[in-house]
């Protein structure tokens, strides 16, 4: 619902402990045989951070294409600024070799912070919250480097995914405004869905692409489109369920089938999946194949689709009503709610 493509500038922010990090990470792991390289910048993070780190990526056979440029907490003002820098050059490296590149910063916010430090320290003037005036323009500078070169220049691409903290869910402070003017979207985290245990916990309605569609294959396109709406008036009609509104029949389904697709949503860490099973999911969910399912049982199904699509041959090119009737066998059920409603 929220495409990503290369050459993207895309930025995740949220409260301290809503998975970020955890989001950027998975991010990385998923491009493990995809011949995409990337960097995982660490910026005045705690020893025990870049530990965590490294553990997550090794366990998942994921430092093969990885560098890490770490900066640690104790580290001078000095190296914490200069790190971005240092590893948006890394992946400049293999962009003009034609490679594609991936590189999350983590996070800017800490990067302001020092870029803050010293510039107080240098008796340079101070403006908005004490941020000197050209924070803005070494962020735009660091972030505008992504790109995607043309077949004639190599065809590399460089993708950011810079992280940035907010204090109680405010967006519209300095940092944050900053970054969201610079980047090409933005995946918001919620801190009350992550305390109610829904992981990961996008926004989805304060969350978006600029980019749109535009990077997603044809097929992913439609059917998530579709899905997206799907969700939103879901959100809208709960809302009402809040204040003891009472619902007709086919209102109440809508919210039934709504939980059903906020449940298939939730995923668990270091734990990304294909492209194919994403359509395989989407079709699944639009076509009403799991509306008569519980929130407990989605993962069930979830992992049936995932097994027996390793064992088919279906890609992304095959006819929507392949997928539809393969997944209907793989799932055990019979016409939608849909079909049963109009017959």
């Amino acid at each position: 619902m929220i495409p990503i493509g290369r050459g993207q500038r895309q930025l995740i922010l949220g409260d301290n402990g809503t998975g970020k990090s955890s989001l950027a990470l998975d991010t990385v792991i998923n491009q493990r045989g995809q011949g995409t390289y990337c960097v995982y910048v660490l910026i005045g993070q705690k020893r025990s951070t870049v530990i965590n780190v490294i553990n997550t990526l090794r366990y998942a056979g994921a430092l093969e294409h990885t560098t890490l440029v770490v900066a640690e907490a104790t580290a001078l003002p000095g190296l914490n600024y200069l790190a971005p820098y240092a590893g948006c050059a890394v992946a400049e490296h293999w962009l003009h070799r034609g490679q594609h590149t991936l590189v999350v910063f983590d996070d800017l916010t800490t990067h302001a912070l020092t870029y803050r430090e010293l510039s107080l320290l240098l008796n340079r003037p101070p403006g908005r919250e004490a941020y000197p005036g050209d924070i803005f323009h070494i962020h735009a500078r660091l972030l505008e480097r992504a790109t995607c070169l043309a077949p004639a220049a190599g065809g590399g691409s460089l993708t950011a995914l810079p992280i940035v903290e907010t204090k109680e869910g405010d967006i519209a402070s300095y940092i944050p405004t900053n970054l969201i003017s610079i980047t090409d979207g933005q995946i918001y985290l919620d801190k009350g869905m992550f305390a109610a245990g829904r992981l990961p916990a996008i926004d989805v309605t304060r969350s978006v692409s600029r980019i749109g569609g535009k990077a997603q294959h044809p097929r992913l396109k439609q059917e998530a489109g579709r899905m997206k709406l799907d969700y939103l008036q879901f959100l809208e009609l709960e809302a009402f369920t809040r204040f003891g509104t009472r619902l007709e029949a086919s209102l109440e389904r809508r919210i039934k089938r709504g939980k059903v697709l906020r449940a298939s949503l939730e995923q668990e860490r270091s734990s990304p999946v294909s492209a194919t099973f994403l359509l395989a999911w989407v079709i699944a969910v639009n076509e009403g194949l799991l509306d008569n399912l519980t929130a407990e049982q989605i993962p069930k199904f979830m992992d049936r689709i995932d097994a027996q699509l390793r064992a088919s041959e279906l890609d992304l090119q095959h006819e929507r009503t392949l997928w539809v009737s393969a997944l209907r066998e793989w799932l055990g059920t019979g016409p939608t709610s849909q079909e049963q409603s109009h017959e």
